[in-house]
């Protein structure tokens, strides 16, 4: 493993000589005034110099690549050796690695460690790329904090840089970042372009390998993260959690040109999706196996279908899905807007779901399975439908389009109509 030494020694200055490469790693404490403010979203404070003692250099609290005498090659080998160095070292003393704007290339994917804090510095300028004919893994993850032995207590903190994946088939072979077993986390500014499967991906699996039984001991192991302000470009499904992930925000954030989903929650607990975007794909926020989740203030744009949710099977899983809020939301679509009939049975239903004052063109509220459901406040282009059956219960009433079908045990609290022309 590569050592980065924490050298104590000032910056060069006009009149001092310049140093290659290799003795400005020796050199830490060259820290600009404008790395501050790349730390300020980290919540990373320097150490305050009151503390130290006359004459004392306090240990630093960021490092560089190009301070460590690190800079992009254009070979994946040597990229990939130099950057999982570096990765090592900056988790193992406890500081932020920041890996300079340039493009950067990879053979094979990138561990990350408990406790990582991972900046570039910006998403268009830190680029890391896996070249298809470079690429000499059967899985196409190119950054991946790994399930191991033990759960990852100290969290992580990845911001402001590209990945870009070496699969461009999207074969579901394989997420491009993986964050798994953790708590504590945030990413952001981080864009995924041509994952195989997800772009970024969170999963509660802490220990062992991957395994859809939700009895085993690591479900539910990754709690308290944030995933704000990322890109997702192609690939199977931009962002999503799966493996019971709990109390997640996922915020303001965009995906484009998905194959199947803009945003999945294959399984989360009390997770927020929340003024997210999603455009050019199948369904825009796809959720199942789910407890607690807010879908609030998104859009979506020239996709099949807009919110599209199963739940628990209540015999195989020994659980109900519940609390499922669909609010605020502007969905243009041509399919069902909002649908609890993708994959949905009758042994797969969501209770006390709340579908209220979102704006819909070019599709239909659609409902077979869910319970306890209150409809109130939608409005759409004059189109648009609720349409209720099977087994659904609750009630609707005073949305501004009218119901073509109404369950049995659905109750109608009138004032339901095609809203009027402008």
């Amino acid at each position: 493993m590569m050592h980065i030494p924490l050298g104590t020694r000032e910056p060069p200055t006009a009149d001092s000589p310049q140093r290659s490469p290799r003795s400005l790693a020796m050199s830490l404490g060259s820290i600009s005034d404008s790395q501050d403010i790349l730390l300020a979203s980290s919540g990373t404070q320097p150490p305050s110099n009151a503390s130290a003692g006359q004459g004392r250099r306090v240990k630093p609290y960021l490092l560089t690549t190009s301070e460590a005498g690190i800079f992009p090659s254009e070979d994946p080998v040597t990229d990939h050796q130099n950057l999982q160095g570096f990765i090592d070292d900056v988790a193992t003393d406890g500081i932020v690695g920041v890996i300079e704007a340039g493009h950067w290339y990879a053979h094979r994917k990138l561990l990350l460690r408990d406790g990582s804090r991972l900046m570039g510095r910006g998403m268009n300028r830190t680029i890391i790329e896996a070249p298809p004919q470079a690429w000499s893994q059967d899985r196409y993850t190119l950054m991946d904090l790994e399930v191991g032995t033990s759960l990852f207590e100290n969290g992580a903190f990845l911001s402001d840089f590209t990945l870009i994946g070496a699969d461009k088939q999207a074969t579901d072979n394989g997420a491009l970042l993986i964050l798994e077993g953790l708590s504590d986390f945030l990413v952001e500014r981080v864009q995924a372009v041509d994952a195989s499967s997800y772009g970024i991906f969170v999963a509660g699996y802490g220990v062992g390998r991957f395994t859809n039984d939700i009895h085993s001991s690591f479900w539910n192991s990754t709690h308290r993260g944030i995933i704000r302000q990322c890109r997702a470009v192609r690939g199977q499904v931009g962002i999503g959690c799966e493996g019971g992930a709990q109390n997640v925000l996922i915020m303001a954030n965009h995906t484009d040109g998905q194959a199947l989903h803009g945003f999945r929650l294959a399984s989360a607990y009390d997770t927020q999706i929340i003024a997210n975007s999603a455009v050019n794909t199948r369904n825009a926020y796809w959720i199942d196996r789910h407890k607690g989740v807010h879908v609030l203030h998104n859009t979506a744009t020239n996709v099949e279908r807009g919110c599209v949710y199963g739940g628990f099977h209540r015999h195989r899983d020994e659980e109900i899905s519940r609390g499922l809020w669909i609010i605020g939301n502007r969905f243009n679509t041509t399919k069902s807007a909002i649908t609890d009939a993708y994959q949905g049975t009758s042994d797969k239903f969501t209770r006390s779901v709340k579908i209220k004052d979102n704006l819909l063109a070019g599709g239909n509220i659609r409902l077979l399975w869910s319970r306890n459901v209150d409809i109130q406040g939608n409005d759409g282009d004059g189109s648009n439908r609720i349409i209720t059956s099977h087994q659904v219960s609750g009630r609707v009433g005073n949305n501004f389009m009218k119901l073509l079908n109404r369950s049995d045990t659905l109750e109608d609290l009138g004032g339901n109509l095609t809203s009027s022309p402008p």
